[in-house]
């Protein structure tokens, strides 16, 4: 398996760099030091945030991850946002089918998480569709709830920091849209018009604009949780006094879920079903939460709401087990524990899909510790 993994890692350098060998005929992608000396004259706010330490913290059943089995610092880059405009140095800006920012029609920004997925466009398109002001919040394809949330909207909110509500009549928001029902229920929670949205994957229509507002990212972790809590949790009118579990139907699955339900049942918790939701009523399930357990997912994202002193327990596979809610946990002050199943093989990305097993005698245990 360790042979294997090495061999698609290899794989995969290989064809992103023969994808940006190739591609640098006529694009040029920039390095995140490179983008962001390119727009050190176009900054409109500015902030540094303290690293944060996330305590060694030992698993429930004695399989620990290797990323919390020691002291864990989360350090920062400075956040900025920036407006940047046509003029004697920036002759055309434009937004790749990514959402990726292109200046002079071959300089692509990394702002996020990399920009090789503004390669994955034509080199003339057969439409132009021009913008006075664009705002660009999203570079990738990919996306799920968890990178909506923590990279999309998180970015939204502190440009509507910077300049107000009123910006969403006046702009156009282009990425790759996802077009779910969570997508949609935000941004309306945000106030932006359906017609300010624009999807950018068009393989036959060049975005261009005057002016770009634009943010950066972060992998993993963003600083500002507290902005996201604050903007779209509403006041607390109630106890927390639901016990919830999160099933999961696709990957990272439960494998003996049946037996886990029976534990938990037995305690009262309510089963929450993996189907869409209102993002009203997930908000309200978190914030009326004591206690939150289910296996590593998307779904954890929704701690972001829940009230200081819930206790989260998580599920983990031992080939994956990244630290990003325990992360969340540790800044708004949830009472985080994990479990997870024993596995033969390093950590690697590659086995971030696989479906876990859960130690019922250990989760009985410690859910009698939790409600005592």
């Amino acid at each position: 398996m360790k042979v294997t993994r090495s061999v698609d890692d290899l794989k995969q350098k290989f064809k992103f760099s023969l994808l940006v060998a190739a591609s640098k005929v006529w694009r040029n992608p920039l390095d995140r030091d490179a983008s962001i000396k390119m727009l050190e004259d176009a900054i409109l706010y500015q902030k540094d945030y303290k690293p944060v330490v996330l305590p060694a913290l030992k698993s429930l059943n004695g399989v620990d991850s290797q990323w919390l089995v020691k002291d864990f610092t989360v350090n920062f880059d400075k956040y900025y946002i920036w407006q940047i405009g046509v003029g004697d140095r920036i002759k055309s800006l434009s937004i790749c089918r990514s959402g990726t920012v292109l200046i002079n029609g071959k300089s692509m920004l990394d702002l996020d998480y990399g920009n090789a997925s503004g390669l994955l466009d034509l080199p003339y398109k057969l439409k132009q569709v021009k913008f006075p002001t664009v705002i660009a919040p999203w570079s990738h394809f990919w996306g799920g709830y968890y990178d909506f949330i923590m990279g999309t909207l998180s970015k939204l909110c502190r440009i509507e920091k910077v300049f107000g509500q009123g910006i969403w009549e006046e702009v156009k928001i282009c990425y790759p849209l996802r077009n779910t029902n969570y997508e949609t229920e935000y941004l309306q929670k945000l106030g932006i018009p359906k017609s300010a949205l624009i999807d950018t994957r068009n393989w036959q229509e060049e975005i261009q604009t005057e002016s770009a507002i634009l943010g950066n990212n972060m992998s993993n972790a963003i600083p500002d949780i507290l902005d996201l809590r604050n903007r779209f949790c509403p006041p607390e009118t109630s106890e927390a006094t639901r016990k919830i579990y999160i099933s999961r139907s696709v990957k990272r699955r439960v494998k003996n879920e049946a037996e886990v339900r029976e534990v938990l049942q037995k305690f009262g918790f309510e089963i929450l079903e993996d189907i869409s939701r209102p993002v009203d009523e997930q908000i309200r399930l978190f914030q009326e939460a004591a206690i939150i357990v289910g296996p590593h997912g998307a779904g954890f994202t929704n701690l972001l709401w829940c009230k200081p002193g819930t206790k989260v327990l998580e599920f983990f596979n031992g080939g994956y087990t990244p630290p990003y809610f325990y992360y969340i946990s540790q800044i708004l002050g949830l009472d985080y524990s994990y479990m997870v199943e024993p596995s033969n093989d390093p950590e690697h990305w590659s086995l971030q899909a696989y479906d876990m097993t859960v130690d019922t005698e250990v989760l009985q245990r410690e859910i009698k510790k939790m409600l005592d």
